[in-house]
């Protein structure tokens, strides 16, 4: 009797022991579907032009970090994608990622815009400057990714290597000027934040990735939502939004298209990462067209979706070149 109960005993020991293993979490992350999102509901800048018209979707992917139980439940899901932490992160903090996503969105509305009124030919001011494009954890607080550097201690500094040079001349501490985004997209703010350097291998740094940039001044600044999805994949998406509610596009009436791909302000259209599983995600809302960057078109179609018809393009032209040939759009008259 009393070697049973010690069998038994070890036994729920043993399962307990599996159960806590299948909850620690493992180097790997994992690409799963997740949502499209109809334009139209988060860019706010004509509304009442989109009456009884038809809506062009944004799609992300959910990337969560997996635990070993959830790693196993993933490997029978086809739609579900793991790599290790190392092949999504590099050697970057996965938490700083967050921030960097936050930054690249920003930069994906600007382009957005700038490709948008370009097309359309309207009026915006574009002022250039230093982006800063990510920070290390010891960066100052006051720094935020998608930042504009336009001066260093009060002295203008719009290229790189006068803000580089502004910097590194500087003592511990310094001041820089910067525009950073507000809820409205065109209307930056004006800030001089205070940052202190700190000792970096040897080095006294910053702690910021920078690269030439410029941000966009409207007359008349509207908002874009995105709640939590960062990154710069909905590029293309916020574009052909702006132009559908500037009046440039007409989208026909009970027409649904998904668009997948980052936008540079001359209006070429980027590749993106997790389009089979934006695939999936768009399929599931009804959509049957999917224009997605030209190197992801296998990507998208892995998926094997044979009702959902993948096209590839490399411009903001090109786009509204395949949403005529599909009828998405109206015919424009002159």
């Amino acid at each position: 009797m009393l070697k049973r109960r010690f069998v038994l005993g070890g036994a729920v020991v043993v399962l307990i022991a599996l159960l806590l293993v299948a909850f620690v979490p493992i180097s790997y992350y994992s690409f799963s579907p997740g949502d499209a999102i109809a334009v139209e509901g988060q860019i706010h800048l004509n509304d009442s032009s989109l009456a009884n018209q038809g809506h062009i979707y944004m799609t992300d992917v959910n990337l969560m970090q997996l635990t070993l139980g959830l790693e196993v439940i993933d490997s029978f899901n086809k739609n579900i994608d793991v790599y290790p932490a190392s092949a999504i992160f590099g050697s970057t903090n996965p938490g700083q990622i967050v921030t960097q996503q936050v930054g690249q969105m920003i930069d994906a509305k600007s382009a957005a815009v700038i490709a948008a009124y370009s097309f359309a030919g309207r009026n915006l001011t574009l002022v250039p400057g230093v982006e800063v494009v990510a920070t290390l954890p010891n960066t100052s607080s006051s720094i935020l990714p998608g930042d504009l550097i336009v001066a260093v201690n009060g002295k203008s500094a719009t290229t790189l290597p006068a803000v580089v040079s502004g910097i590194e001349s500087a003592g511990k501490s310094l001041t820089l000027t910067v525009l950073r985004s507000s809820a409205q997209v065109g209307a930056p703010i004006r800030k001089v934040v205070d940052v202190r350097k700190f000792s970096d291998n040897g080095r006294s740094v910053v702690g910021v990735t920078l690269a030439p940039s410029e941000t966009v001044q409207l007359a008349h600044p509207f908002s874009i939502e995105t709640g939590q999805i960062g990154g710069p994949s909905a590029g293309l998406a916020f574009t052909l939004g702006i132009l559908q509610q500037l009046g440039v596009i007409k989208v026909a009436p009970g027409a649904k298209v998904a668009v997948t791909g980052t936008i540079s302000a001359d209006g070429t259209v980027g590749d993106v990462g997790g389009v089979k599983q934006k695939a999936v995600a768009v399929y599931d809302a009804g959509v049957r067209l999917f224009l997605v960057p030209p190197v992801e078109v296998a990507a998208a179609k892995s998926a094997g979706l044979t009702n959902l018809k993948v096209v590839g393009v490399k411009s903001l032209a090109q786009a509204i070149d395949q949403l005529r040939r599909y009828k998405v759009l109206l015919p424009t008259h002159p």
